[in-house]
């Protein structure tokens, strides 16, 4: 005899993606429950710089689901939900030496292949953008892209009353069954019709036979100024290396520099394989910031005020994990993103709320999501860790 349910739909992991996929359920009538070891937007979604970029993104199915994604995430701005968290602005690549210079082509390739939101508007050198640096040799301009806080985007994404949430609550064991999926959180037993896991770099300690590492990144935050004539983020070409190819040799310290309305600059990441967020050291620091002032000298005049890290979670080949599991039917799995959830969570979330409710995915983006299917990877029955 089946089992009552306490909810339809537990999200495991209160960052971007689990509260996007738990604003879409809870959208259709469906009894959610957010479940977290911290709180919302307590890892990489709180750390993140906010970029909702499809220039970063690896060229093939994970730049066109970003495109697409953006475009969705204009729609949930323009309807109301993201109308504080998301805000439209230009942004800028730049390169110098060959490397780089030829990392700006294949971004200029890979935008006019997708044809969607994103466009070049400008592909030259320093007077394309006043305030840039002398030694940089090449700068591509791009409009379309935008800006969104991740903690800003996850209260929204929170926001209904009949979202239940659960933390701080570390999830110590699951048992799926033909009717459910029953989770174990220490303090009591919830009886759930399926489990969506958007655990992030949490990801194997429920899933040990999902290829999942941790990929950590150091971050700093000037003081309050004027931002001069930089208004949108600045990124090196070397970052858009580090992204795209998983063993690429990167020809210069990649650097990503972003505006903030405060009136500060976020300066970051490093990409470095260890799963450790306290690890700030200043070596890597004093790399991001040279960086940072060769391509933009009046960072010169700012001081650092705050220095950190944060975890993504990586996976074995670079690209997300999102589907359900073929010998757990009740369990559905989006993980993975590495940096890319801010920009992926809106059409993530529609997605994956699908796939939960059995509603085929949406037409446009079908061939791409099955890409991402967690069953590409070798078959293994999942085994509750406790």
């Amino acid at each position: 005899m089946p089992k009552h349910l306490d909810h339809d739909v537990a999200i495991v992991g209160a960052g971007i993606i689990g509260s996007a996929i738990a604003w879409h359920l809870a959208q259709v009538g469906l009894k959610v429950v957010v479940i977290d070891a911290q709180g919302p937007a307590a890892a990489a979604s709180g750390a993140s710089d906010g970029a909702v970029s499809v220039a970063s993104k690896k060229p093939g199915p994970l730049a066109r689901l970003a495109s697409a994604s953006l475009l969705y995430t204009r729609d949930l701005a323009a309807q109301g939900l993201l109308a504080k968290a998301f805000h439209a602005r230009p942004s800028y690549v730049f390169g110098q030496g060959e490397a780089e210079l030829a990392a700006l082509d294949a971004l200029i390739e890979k935008l006019a292949q997708i044809c969607g939101p994103v466009q070049v508007t400008g592909d030259g050198g320093a007077t394309l953008l006043p305030g840039l640096g002398p030694d940089v040799e090449r700068l591509v301009a791009l409009s379309g892209e935008g800006h969104m806080p991740g903690h800003m985007a996850v209260r929204a994404y929170l926001a209904p009353h009949s979202i239940t949430t659960v933390w701080p609550a570390r999830v110590q064991g699951i048992e799926p069954d033909d009717s459910g999926v029953t989770i174990d959180v220490g303090t009591a037993r919830l009886r759930v019709g399926h489990l969506v896991a958007a655990l992030g770099a949490s990801t194997k300690d429920i899933f040990p036979h999902l290829p999942m590492r941790p990929r950590a990144g150091q971050l700093f935050v000037t003081d309050r100024g004027p931002l001069g004539a930089l208004p949108g983020s600045l990124t090196a070409a070397a970052y858009l290396v580090a992204k795209t190819e998983s063993n690429g040799i990167l020809p210069l310290h990649p650097v990503v520099i972003d505006p903030l309305q405060t009136g500060q600059f976020l300066i970051g990441s490093s990409r470095e394989d260890h799963a450790d967020p306290s690890r700030v050291d200043f070596t890597t620091m004093k790399q991001l910031m040279q960086r940072a002032v060769v391509a933009f000298p009046a960072l010169s005049n700012r001081r650092i005020i705050r220095a950190f890290a944060g975890i993504r979670a990586a996976t074995s080949d670079n690209l997300p994990i999102v589907g359900t599991l073929r010998e757990e039917p009740r369990i559905t799995i989006a993980t993975g993103f590495e940096g890319d959830g801010i920009c992926l969570s809106a059409l993530m979330g529609r997605e994956v709320a699908h796939l939960v409710r059995g509603v085929p995915p949406s037409d446009a983006v079908a061939a791409d999501l099955a890409i991402l299917s967690p069953n590409r990877f070798k078959s293994q029955r999942m085994e509750a860790q406790r």
